[in-house]
């Protein structure tokens, strides 16, 4: 393991990296332990060729959270962070079991898949990312729904990459069942009904991307301007790919530093005018009506306040 936090951040995670430079120090250090084990989980799935092993691995690691072994090499940090943040460590398991489902899946169908897979490998991290940021519980909601807006930018932003991995996130429905395969192959006869997907992606992101900015009431004001910073980084991505007409073919949109600068100025000056978090606000059951299909979060309902 990586002694010092920060360092799989600074490589990996630039947005966020550069959104942590408007948290506490100590607060900063401690979403950086997350997002270390999050990135940890990440590379056995994706790094590993051999995907039985990676299998055994995720599989070691979940009895080891399960069993919360503090000790245990890779993700002992993880379990004292959940110790010292009240976080629920069975979200850790949720993030595993989102990431394995990676070694079976060739396609998604519907939009109901899909925002459950984005719950998975990232909705449940807001969730844990909320105790750290000292969120109120009634917040909780709100950060699965930043998440998942995230993740969606992700899928929409990594189409072409995905595709040559014989992955295809876009809902099958909503592209007439195209292929990963005939994704990469990138024929021109494909590539309107693609982008119209794309487009289609990054409005449910915005649903997402409102809802969740909305629930930094929720937070401390030292936390909201982090948040507020990063999603709007991270959605700018989204923003981008539509001013390129969703062209997934011409590799990965990347946000410039100065764009970043920029952005993180808007951020802190919408909540300095009051644009965001202005007050109580209450959740829509309908950004979530997706997840109570998911056994886990059934389970949890009552602990997330699914229900307001």
């Amino acid at each position: 393991m990586v002694d010092d936090p920060t360092a799989l951040l600074k490589k990996h995670g630039r947005s966020f990296n550069f959104a942590r430079l408007f948290l506490g120090a100590e607060t900063g250090i401690a979403a950086a332990r997350l997002y270390r084990f999050c990135r940890i989980i990440d590379d056995i799935a994706d790094e590993n060729e051999d995907k039985i092993e990676a299998e055994i691995q995720l599989a070691e690691i979940r009895s080891s959270i399960i069993q919360n072994e503090k000790d245990h090499p890779l993700i002992g940090d993880f379990l004292l962070l959940c110790e010292e943040h009240s976080i629920d460590r069975q979200n850790g398991i949720i993030l595993i079991e989102g990431v394995s489902e990676d070694f079976s899946l060739q396609a998604l169908v519907n939009e109901q898949e899909v925002v459950q897979y984005a719950y998975k490998v990232a909705g449940v991290v807001g969730l844990m990312m909320a105790p750290i940021l000292g969120a109120d519980q009634q917040g909780q909601k709100f950060a699965i729904d930043l998440g998942i807006g995230m993740q969606l930018t992700n899928i929409a932003r990594d189409v072409m990459e995905d595709a040559r991995m014989n992955r295809r996130y876009i809902p099958g429905i909503w592209v007439n069942s195209i292929t990963a395969k005939q994704i990469a192959a990138n024929q021109a006869q494909d590539q309107k009904n693609i982008q119209d997907a794309i487009v289609q992606l990054l409005h449910l992101a915005q649903e997402y991307y409102q809802s969740g900015l909305a629930g930094l009431y929720y937070l401390p004001k030292r936390n909201q301007r982090a948040i507020a910073v990063a999603a709007y980084v991270y959605r700018e991505i989204g923003k981008k790919l539509l001013r390129q007409n969703c062209r997934y073919w011409n590799g990965r949109v990347i946000v410039s530093t100065p764009r970043k600068v920029t952005l993180a100025c808007q951020a802190l000056w919408d909540l300095s005018a009051r644009n965001i978090a202005d007050g109580h606000i209450k959740h829509s059951q309908e950004l979530h009506k997706h997840l109570t299909t998911i056994p886990l979060a059934k389970a949890k309902a009552s602990k997330l306040a699914i229900s307001t």
